[in-house]
């Protein structure tokens, strides 16, 4: 019976932790190496980790200083034994046949890694989520010709599938030489969910299966800029580039530069619609991101009238272009 390993970051989530271990330790799937990578929670978290590993001796707890969470699963990843691995976020909760149902694909295809699906869940409303690519399962060549054309990015310059990386399994060698950015605290699982897909060989997608439950916590309804975001998405980008840009399997390059005009999309979206900064600011702080060279050189090869996107998102991605109108788009909050 192949043991799974569940790599758990925690950080200050003691309202919602007893939960989520509840519904690891029901799992249908018994051989499970639970990992709780502690990350400087100042509340009662920790705590509650060390009383579950009493409980239950397939939990480990490690206590570190916060340093994010690509830093605490780094930690996982380099201490798991499991034949297989998963991630869980801690304030999130899983049915009970999740990895039971997941591990009956894995030992029928024998493939490399599983995906399922989600429920966005805020307490009331649970909306089923799933992704925009066929189900079941892939070959190397069918991951190579259908999964690979979007690896980074969809054509509508929306996320891919293997952002949710919480919602994969898969076998530990095929992330051997997989980490994630330290430090990058923004979209951290892009870069990770696409490395794993291009290692892979085989992968099953079990779409319209929603095992896994995404807590939305709707407690703030305000916009926060965070003034470091670009800086992140700038690392995560050049990381991006650095790996798949000299592939010679496939030209990822399309991909590549729509995934910089999403982190655009993203950062100067959210400090336009920012609750919280004055129209002066909001014009200083775009125009930052919108002058940075990394931008300016994506607009001279982007032809936006090919974009696969929506007419006002290209009228959008025009006004970045050239920074006209920029002020109207400030004031209208888009």
């Amino acid at each position: 019976m192949n043991k799974i390993s569940i790599i758990i970051p925690v950080y200050q989530v003691e309202k919602y932790i007893k939960r989520c271990l509840d519904s690891i330790l029901s799992q249908t799937y018994s051989n499970l190496e639970i990992i709780l990578i502690d990350d400087g929670s100042r509340d009662m978290s920790g705590k509650i980790c060390d009383e579950y590993a009493i409980k239950d001796s397939r939990i480990k707890v490690i206590h570190q200083d916060n340093a994010g969470v690509s830093v605490a699963r780094n930690k996982g990843l380099d201490i798991c034994t499991g034949d297989y691995v998963t991630f869980v976020d801690s304030d999130d909760f899983l049915e009970p046949l999740m990895y039971e149902k997941m591990m009956e694909k894995v030992t029928e295809y024998n493939c490399d890694v599983v995906m399922c699906d989600c429920v966005k869940d805020d307490g009331v409303i649970q909306t089923p989520y799933t992704h925009d690519i066929r189900a079941g399962f892939y070959n190397y060549n069918q991951l190579k010709e259908e999964y690979y054309p979007h690896l980074l990015m969809m054509e509508n310059v929306e996320y891919p599938a293997t952002i949710s990386n919480w919602l994969i399994l898969f076998k530990r060698e095929v992330a051997s030489n997989i980490r994630y950015i330290e430090g990058v605290r923004y979209s951290e699982d892009l870069l990770f969910g696409a490395q794993l897909l291009y290692n892979a060989k085989s992968f099953y997608y079990m779409k319209g299966e929603y095992y896994y439950h995404y807590w939305m916590n709707n407690e703030s309804a305000s916009h926060t800029f965070k003034i470091d975001k670009w800086k992140d998405y700038s690392i995560l980008y050049q990381n991006i580039v650095r790996f798949f840009v000299d592939e010679n399997m496939i030209d990822f390059s399309h991909q590549i530069d729509l995934v910089l005009l999403f982190f655009i999309y993203n950062a100067v979206g959210e400090i336009i619609s920012c609750d919280q900064l004055d129209s002066k600011s909001k014009r200083k702080y775009a125009f930052l991101i919108l002058n940075d060279s990394l931008v300016g050189n994506l607009f001279k090869r982007l032809k936006i009238y090919k974009l696969q996107i929506g007419f006002k998102q290209k009228i959008i991605t025009y006004i970045y272009k050239y920074k006209l109108g920029l002020g109207a788009l400030i004031l209208r909050g888009r």
